[in-house]
């Protein structure tokens, strides 16, 4: 996902075909998109003015106006305290191994092992990490749903019951899709887990329980190179850890 996309990522879901189409162009063309009149953007992706107005107010600005000054003055890199790729990866991953507390991650896995179903949550760049965690428990034969769709989500308080275990993955932790589905988990009482690479995200507030890697932020020439890789081996822990406790109860 480019910097413009992953800035709006909260908001995309709110617009149309044809809006997407004019933000994806944004992403492609910024530096003419910073140029370009109301008229001209239009007429360049085939739209009606009124379409990227709308884009607009979908996206949380005031209108045209305020997209062009946002444009003008939007950067496209947050480097890392580490320049170096193989420094960055390394005190991220020592981040995450040295946060770990493995008692209670046996707690939530004891969790997961009670409940009659497990039900995973991504969307996005997480979507592949959903589908690995529940490809992961389908090898034990555990009850599990993976759910990635947009409108599927916002369904989900309507079939889950207490006795679910739901699982949300997320790197920011901020995804509007997410964090309302939560809290209305929440309000159920229906047990909840965040895996995240953000400690401090909104997602984190509404679940019952939550385990995070502390992840630095990296934009590089239009792309999120935020390593994805940690969110991966916090999965692959807890499912040795939900695997371990469920081979001692048996």
């Amino acid at each position: 996902m480019g910097a413009i996309l992953d800035y709006f990522s909260k908001d995309i879901h709110k617009l149309t075909h044809a809006e997407r189409h004019v933000l994806y162009y944004i992403e492609a063309n910024l530096d003419q998109s910073r140029r370009l009149s109301l008229t001209n953007m239009a007429s360049i992706n085939t739209v009606s003015t009124t379409t990227i107005v709308r884009m607009c107010h979908k996206l949380g600005l005031e209108g045209y106006s305020e997209l062009k000054y946002f444009l003008r003055n939007f950067t496209f890199d947050a480097l890392p305290e580490e320049q170096d790729t193989m420094e960055r990866y390394e005190k991220d991953l020592h981040q995450v191994f040295t946060s770990l507390d493995i008692d209670y991650l046996d707690e939530v896995s004891l969790k997961m092992l009670h409940a009659k179903r497990i039900i995973i949550v991504a969307v996005g760049l997480s979507k592949t990490l959903g589908e690995y965690f529940s490809k992961r428990l389908m090898q034990m034969n555990t009850v599990s749903s993976y759910v990635y769709e947009s409108h599927m989500i916002d369904l989900l308080p309507n079939w889950v019951n207490k006795d679910d275990f739901v699982v949300f993955i997320s790197s920011s932790g901020e995804t509007e899709t997410l964090t309302k589905t939560a809290d209305k988990v929440n309000h159920l009482d229906v047990p909840s887990l965040a895996i995240t690479n953000t400690p401090d995200s909104a997602l984190h507030s509404m679940t019952n329980d939550s385990i995070s890697a502390h992840v630095q932020r990296v934009m590089f020439a239009g792309y999120d190179l935020s390593a994805r890789s940690t969110l991966m081996m916090l999965i692959d822990v807890l499912f040795e850890r939900y695997l371990r406790n469920a081979l001692e109860q048996k």
